[in-house]
C-alpha cells in the first residue's frame, strides 16, 4: 500500500514537471539611439502604469474593446521601471553646470495593438516635467501626453517589442525637445 502511494505521489510530480510551459522573456532595447538631443539634464523619477499593464505579461488590444495577454511571453521587469531606464539612457548623463528638469510620469498604453495591415506598437505616456529639486506635490513646468504607434516589422512578439523600443526613443526625443523650451 506504501508502496502504492508513493508511486502515485511520483506520477503526480513528474506530470506536473511536464505541463510547465516554457517562458520567454523581454526588455526594451537599453542603448542609446542617439535621437535625442538634450542641452539640460532631464533626471528620471519614478513612473506608474495603468492597472492593465500591473503584470509581466505582454498586453495584446485586438479591438477597441477585447484585449488579452500573450501566454507564454513576459516582461522581464515591470513596465514602469523599463521605461524608466530607457528614458534616462536617451537622456544621457547628467552634465556638470547645467539646469535639470525632473522627468516623471505614468505608462498608460504600451502593448501591440492589432489592425488590418499588421501589428502595431502603442506607447502612451502622461509626463509632469518639474525643476529639479521640485516635490512631486509641487505644480509641474510641464504636463502632457506622449503618444507613439509604429509598424512591427512582422507578426512576432520580438517585432513588437523592437517597435516598442522605438516608440519609446521618439517619445523621448519630444520631451527633451519640449524641456528644452521650458
Amino acid at each position: 500500500m506504501r508502496y502504492r502511494i508513493s508511486r502515485i505521489a511520483l506520477l503526480v510530480v513528474v506530470a506536473g514537471c511536464a505541463s510547465t510551459p516554457n517562458l520567454d522573456f523581454y526588455t526594451l532595447d537599453m542603448s542609446s539611439s542617439g535621437k535625442t538631443k538634450v542641452g539640460l539634464n532631464l533626471e528620471v523619477d519614478r513612473f506608474t502604469v495603468s492597472e492593465k499593464l500591473d503584470r509581466t505579461q505582454i498586453l495584446i488590444q485586438y479591438t477597441p474593446t477585447r484585449i488579452d495577454y500573450y501566454a507564454h511571453e513576459r516582461w522581464a521587469m515591470s513596465v514602469g521601471d523599463m521605461v524608466e531606464q530607457k528614458l534616462a539612457v536617451e537622456f544621457g548623463p547628467a552634465v556638470d553646470g547645467r539646469r535639470t528638469l525632473i522627468v516623471s510620469g505614468r505608462v498608460i498604453a504600451f502593448e501591440q495593438v492589432d489592425s488590418s495591415s499588421g501589428p502595431q506598437a502603442l506607447a502612451r505616456l502622461e509626463i509632469a516635467i518639474r525643476e529639479g529639486g521640485a516635490k512631486r506635490f509641487e505644480t509641474p513646468l510641464l504636463e502632457k501626453t506622449y503618444e507613439a504607434s509604429l509598424a512591427a516589422d512582422d507578426n512576432s512578439v520580438d517585432a513588437v517589442v523592437r517597435a516598442l523600443s522605438e516608440a519609446i526613443e521618439d517619445i523621448a526625443a519630444e520631451i527633451a525637445a519640449d524641456a528644452t523650451g521650458l
